[in-house]
Order: structure tokens, then C-alpha cells, then sequence
């Protein structure tokens, strides 16, 4: 099982693996996102956490996490995202 709890070591591990990945925060006009620098992009660690990120993240399919993101979606977690 993948353990996002822990950024810094995960980028290690998945670096150990052989991807190309960091850790990241990310600033923005609402605070900053922490998260993982997979290749050339960002992935917050509210949307690695998801339950329909698991099955994808436990095969380091990164690409299926991005396929599941909507049109309007946006490194600020969704409920950040209906702020006024």
C-alpha cells in the first residue's frame, strides 16, 4: 500500500522506482498546496488521498489520477474552491 501521509518520503520512494518525482508545495492566492512534482506535473496530496485515487496511485498510475480530473479542476481542493 502506498502511504501518502509522509510527502517528502514518498517522492524518495517513487524516486528509488525509477519516476521522476519530488516534493512540492505549490503557493497560490488562497494559502499553498503540498504535493508531488510527477514528471512535469503537479499532484496535490488532497487528490492522491482520494478514495477514487487509490486503485490508481497503488500502481503509481499517475495518469489515471490526471484522466479523473475535471474541466474545472484546480490544485485548490474543492471545497476551497466554492469560497467566494
Amino acid at each position: 500500500m502506498v502511504q501518502v501521509d509522509n510527502p517528502v518520503q514518498l517522492a524518495e520512494d517513487l524516486r528509488k522506482l525509477g519516476l521522476e518525482a519530488s516534493h512540492e508545495i505549490v503557493y497560490g492566492p488562497r494559502g499553498y498546496q503540498e504535493g508531488l512534482e510527477i514528471g512535469d506535473e503537479f499532484f496535490p496530496m488532497w487528490e492522491l488521498k482520494l478514495p477514487e485515487n487509490q486503485a490508481a496511485l497503488e500502481v503509481l498510475d499517475f495518469g489515471a489520477i490526471k484522466a479523473r480530473r475535471s474541466g474545472e479542476w484546480s490544485v485548490a481542493p474543492p471545497s476551497i474552491r466554492r469560497w467566494p
